[in-house]
């Protein structure tokens, strides 16, 4: 569809194109999260807690001593659960 005044010269000639809602693209929209449950929440914050810790002995000592930690009271599981972070 064509709008505007017509017999102008030059750049801004007054001719205005709009498309019609046929030529028009789609709109993506966002889906809603999902609520998340209270266990997933608490394994993704251990998960981090768990790589924070990982990367502090790393950094510190250059590697993550297991028998420390077994020492300092960690149990098998979080240690196991560290291993694998």
């Amino acid at each position: 569809m064509l709008t505007g005044k017509v017999g102008q010269t030059g750049l801004n000639s007054g001719i205005e194109f709009h498309t019609s809602l046929r030529e028009s693209k789609g709109v993506k929209a966002k889906m809603k999260r999902q609520a998340k449950s209270e266990g997933e929440v608490l394994d993704h914050a251990t998960s981090n807690l768990l790589r924070a810790l990982k990367q502090d002995m790393q950094k510190k000592d250059g590697r993550v001593d297991f028998e420390k930690l077994r020492k300092d009271g960690y149990s098998d599981r979080l240690l196991a659960k560290l291993e694998q972070a």
